[in-house]
This record gives C-alpha cells, structure tokens and sequence, in this order.
C-alpha cells in the first residue's frame, strides 16, 4: 500500500543511519537529507489517493491528514537541510566551546527519522485505537531528543515531557475506551474503533458517554498539544531541546496532538458539537491569557517561543470550536513555518552567544546584521502583523468572533506582540558586549545558517501579501 511508504520509509532508515553514521558523521546528515527527500516524494504522492480513505482499514489518506503529513514532511525537510550544516557548527561551537558533550550525530539523526515516522503514523491513523498508539510512540520518540546537549537542565526536562505527557496520553487512552462504549455500530454492522465506523453511528450515540469521552480525549490530547493549563512541559521542553527539534515538537507535534482532537470532533453527531465547540473556545481563551502572562515576564528567548506555541495553538482550539476549520488550518501551516524560521534563528543566536537569557543578548545588530534583522521580522509575522499571513486569519477569527470574544482576543494578541517585542528589540539593539558570545568566528558560523530563514521570511511575506491582496479585493 502506497500509504505505508511515508511510515515505514524513515523507520527502515533509522538502523541504516545508525550504523553507516558510526564511521562517519558525514553519511549520517546525508542519510538524514535523502530520507527527508524521499518522504517528502512519498508524501507528494500520496494526493493521488486524496479523499479515498481505506474503509475498514487502520490507515488511510484524507484532506485533513494529509495537511498535516504535508506540514510535517516540509518541516523535516528543512530541518535536515539546516541540520547538515548545523551539527558540524554545535559540536565546535556549543560543545567544543564549553567542554560540553553533545549527544552523537548518528544517534541523533536516527532518533530524528524514528520521530517522523510515529507523526506520520498519527497523521495516516483511521483508527482511534492506532491514533493513541501512533500519539504514544511520539512522546517516546522525541523525547530523547531534549538531551542533545546532555545537561541536567536538558535530563530535567525530559523526564518532565515524559511523565506529564504519559499522563495525558493515559488521559487519552481512558477516553478512547469511553468513545467505543458511547457509539455501539448498529446490530450486524462490524464493531470497531475506526473512525468510519463510528462516524456512521454517532445518530446512535449515548450522549453522557461521549461527553466524559470528550473530555477524556480532550485532556489528554490538549496537553500533548500544548493547551493551558496543560501546557507545563512545553517551555521547559523547548528551552532545552536544539533548534531543530523545538522546530517538529512546535510546528509538527502540536499538530499531531490537534489532530486526534479534531478526530474525536468528527465522529460528534450534531446536537453534541456545541459542547465540544464550547470547550474548545474556553481553553483556548485560557491558552491566551497563560501565554500573555507569561511572556510578557519572560527572559528566555526560547521559553519565549514556547509561550507563543501555546497562544497559537489556543487560536487554532477556537478556530474550530467556531466552525471556522478551513481558516485554521491555513492558520496552522503559516504558524508552522512561522515558528521554524524563529526558532532556527534562536538556535543560531544560542550557538553564537552562549545563553538563552534576554539580558545577556545585547546589540544583535552590530555584531549579527541578518541574524538581528530576521529575528526581528519573525517577530512580527508571528504575531500577525502585515503582511503575515496571520494577520489575515487572525483578522477573520475576530470578525467571526463576535464584539465580546473578538474584543478579548483583541487584547490578549495586543498584548503578546507588546510583551514579544520588548523582548527582541532589547536582543537586537544596544551596544554588544564582548562577553556576550562565544567567539567572532561563532557569530560569523551563525550569520551563515542565517539564510534558510532568509528564505522562509520572503516566502512568508509572498503568501502574507498575496492573502492580503485577495482579502482587500473581497471587502
């Protein structure tokens, strides 16, 4: 089956790059590249089988899943890319530099391949029981990953993702159960959990099941996903894991998790989908003012990003909890990209630097031209500033929104780019000190790695201007 090439691909790749990397590091980035390659190959081809989900069958391709593949396989993409050129930098810079041992390039890259596959996995699922499964295998997947640089803060916050996200999954799993109990397939028809199957008998639904079913699944994917309160393991996560992996743990796994909400929503039969729009708007609201909160006080750039994951993934909650799906998926793919550019730009700044506290990275300007001009252009197209994309999804989610909800989440955007643009302004202006980087030669390494970022801006502000344009010409 074609739909098992993008999964099992990078799996089978996983002991290749282990065990040629072992002889050299080289072989294993270029591994790490065809195999980014060729999933990318197998993604494109999976649009051929567009809309023909495989009844009956664990797996299968739709619109929805396949968005997310795409996002994913692009994310990796460039993730490999930069990696090809990163890792060299690290272990000279962030390891050589600080008497740090870093993880091996082999086992980092064969762990990054094992990662793409389980999201894979989870985004091809058409079975509730191997959604939970496939969401478990990347919490184990990823989670070595944090301890690139082998630090205790890095072990911490491993073991914190680990215990708190094994909550959520049991969470998940106890709600997956619940979803088999509510919805019973009619007398002759096959049981089962696949999402076809339930789907065709949510009419037959007991509704005070489904609900604690919701509720269940939506806690225990919410906090995989990032959602407040649920999100504790997110800034500690972020903060230690390398650029690259903050780049798939926020623009692809946030994703992933969404995703096995977004699946429960649709098996929902109608006279229940107010409930569950209703808890989506609450938590996302949440999501919103814990983000505020948070980065308004911050002083890790990196935690910075993460509070901001969070607030985009509160957006995207009330996205679909207000019927506006098709908006929020374009939402989730502008902040996909939006996200790897800042944080390959936080990885560059770190490598050069030395830390990921505010107040040690002064006049990025002076000594990191490009790097300080992209950090601070990333700002703004997070934060949805034109010509972002965000801008024009975010203006539609608070026209639809209503005067009250629309207000708040008004504010609550206002005051996260306030919070978020004190704190780059603070990194890129100023007079630099000498303390605050490594060596001359580790700035000069990070202006290189500046330029897949370079190319991201550009194609995000083609995409802002062009959405802009056709948004005007409606009004």
């Amino acid at each position: 089956m074609m739909v098992l090439i993008p999964i099992l691909l990078p799996a089978l790749m996983a002991p290749v790059i282990w065990f040629a990397g072992r002889r050299s590091s080289l072989a294993a980035r270029v591994l790490l590249l065809v195999t980014a390659l060729l999933h990318a190959g197998g993604t494109i081809a999976l649009y051929r089988w567009c809309d023909a989900p495989m009844e009956g069958e664990y797996l299968g391709v739709d619109p929805l899943g396949l968005w997310v593949v795409s996002i994913t396989s692009l994310l990796f993409l460039c993730v490999s890319l930069h990696a090809f050129f990163w890792l060299p930098m690290a272990r000279k810079y962030e390891g050589g530099a600080h008497g740090r041992s870093l993880m091996s390039e082999h086992l980092f890259c064969s762990i990054l391949v094992c990662f793409l596959s389980t999201m894979t996995l989870v985004a091809l699922s058409r079975n509730f029981g191997l959604l939970w499964v496939a969401v478990e295998a990347t919490t184990l997947a990823s989670a070595p990953l944090i301890c690139f640089h082998r630090s205790a803060g890095s072990l911490e916050a491993m073991w914190k993702y680990l215990l708190i996200c094994s909550v959520g999954i049991g969470l998940a799993l106890f709600g997956t159960l619940m979803l088999g109990v509510a919805i019973q397939p009619p007398v002759g028809a096959e049981p089962g959990l696949g999402f076809t199957v339930l789907g065709a008998a949510c009419n037959t639904v007991n509704p005070a099941w489904f609900k604690a079913a919701f509720i269940f699944c939506f806690a225990g994917y919410g906090l995989k996903m990032g959602l407040a309160p649920f999100h504790t393991w997110l800034p500690d996560a972020h903060s230690e894991a390398p650029s690259m992996v903050s780049v798939l743990l926020s623009g692809a796994l946030l994703n992933c998790s969404f995703l096995g909400i977004v699946r429960v929503l649709g098996v929902a039969p109608a006279s229940l989908r107010s409930f569950c729009n209703g808890y989506l708007v609450a938590f996302g609201v949440l999501s919103l003012v814990i983000a505020a909160f948070f980065i308004i006080r911050q002083s890790d750039y990196k935690r910075m990003l993460a509070y901001s994951s969070v607030e985009h993934m509160g957006l995207l909650a009330i996205f679909f909890g207000l019927d506006e799906e098709v908006t929020g998926l374009i939402h989730m793919g502008v902040h996909s990209l939006t996200k790897m550019m800042l944080f390959l730009i936080a990885g560059n700044i770190l490598m050069a630097c030395g830390t990921r506290s505010v107040e040690k990275v002064r006049g990025l300007f002076e000594r990191m031209p490009r790097t300080a001009w992209l950090w601070a252009a990333g700002m703004f197209l997070i934060c949805g500033t034109p010509p972002s994309p965000l801008f024009v999804t975010e203006l539609l989610l608070v026209q639809r929104a209503g005067w009250w909800l629309g207000g708040t989440i008004l504010l609550l955007l206002f005051a996260v780019f306030c919070g978020m643009s004190m704190i780059v302004f603070r990194m890129v202006g100023g007079k630099a000190a000498p303390e605050c980087a490594v060596s001359r030669d580790a700035e000069r390494a990070a202006e290189k790695l500046a330029w897949l970022p370079g190319v991201l801006a550009v194609l995000l502000l083609g995409w802002g201007s062009l959405l802009i344009w056709n948004f005007m010409g409606r009004l």
